[in-house]
């Protein structure tokens, strides 16, 4: 038992070096965890580096390249508040680097904990990362190449959402919502019915489009009520934030939560 002890730290420390940098050190970590618990051994929590998000619906850690996210579970409300203290005064969604004592799980949490890749108890707040603030920016180069599918407007997913307007019988659309970005900016995808295609830059975290233009089918029920919402709001900066494979875009009064759905994957 000690030397499955000893065993089992030494993976512990290969990890620590390693800082958690990559996909597959996460995905270590947690094959330890799994051999840990079936052998009745006690886990340690680990220090780790990850951009912590919060807003409506949202309360995640991620970390890696390419990003592994985990829906915050088991953490004490002293030390919610700590992690809420870091993004007081940002705009919702705003990654924020932090130094963290946690212990990760493949373990998926209920609700909207299952569309992250596990889950993640915070027992310490260490601080901020160095360098911070230039990896929390968002650049056009992170979206090119990329397709997101529209799944909910301020946190409902779009069936409801219909229902909330009242289309109970009408809320089929033609076409799933969808962005998919290429190269030099350019940008296409639909509203659930018409297609549109122009131009797109980020400017410090927010996503303006640009030159847009659209086919001119006739939109009827809630397909027609979701094409003119989401016009009005592409028509002004949205601001943007990346959480593992969503993308969000916010307004004063609007959030659109779009799930990573890549041509090829």
């Amino acid at each position: 038992m000690i030397e499955r002890q000893k065993g089992v730290r030494r993976l512990w420390n290969v990890a620590r070096y390693i800082g958690l940098h990559s996909k597959w050190a996460l995905a270590a970590l947690l094959l330890v965890t799994v051999i840990c618990r079936a052998g009745g051994l006690q886990t340690e929590a680990l220090q780790i580096e990850g951009f912590y998000r919060f807003g409506h619906e949202v309360n995640t850690i991620c970390s890696g390249d390419p990003e592994t996210c985990y829906w915050l579970v088991d953490t004490d409300a002293e030390v919610r508040q700590l992690l809420k203290q870091q993004v007081a005064g940002l705009a919702p969604y705003t990654p924020v680097c932090l130094n963290l004592v946690a212990e990760i799980s493949a373990a998926k949490a209920d609700g909207f904990g299952r569309d992250y890749d596990g889950s993640i108890r915070v027992h310490e707040v260490l601080g901020r990362c160095m360098e911070e603030d230039a990896a929390m920016s968002i650049r056009i180069e992170d979206l090119q190449h990329r397709r997101w599918e529209l799944q909910r407007i301020d946190g409902v997913e779009l069936a409801d959402f219909a229902r909330q307007l009242g289309f109970d019988g009408d809320a089929t659309l033609p076409k799933v919502p969808e962005l998919d970005f290429g190269e030099q900016g350019f940008v296409s995808g639909n509203s659930g019915c018409n297609q549109f295609q122009g131009q797109a830059r980020v400017v410090d975290n927010s996503l303006i489009l640009s030159q847009l233009a659209t086919t001119a089918m006739l939109c009827n029920g809630f397909a027609g009520e979701l094409e003119l919402r989401l016009q009005l709001l592409f028509r002004n900066p949205l601001a943007i934030a990346r959480d593992g494979s969503a993308l969000i875009l916010s307004a004063t009064d609007s959030e659109l939560y779009y799930r990573l759905r890549d041509w090829v994957n």
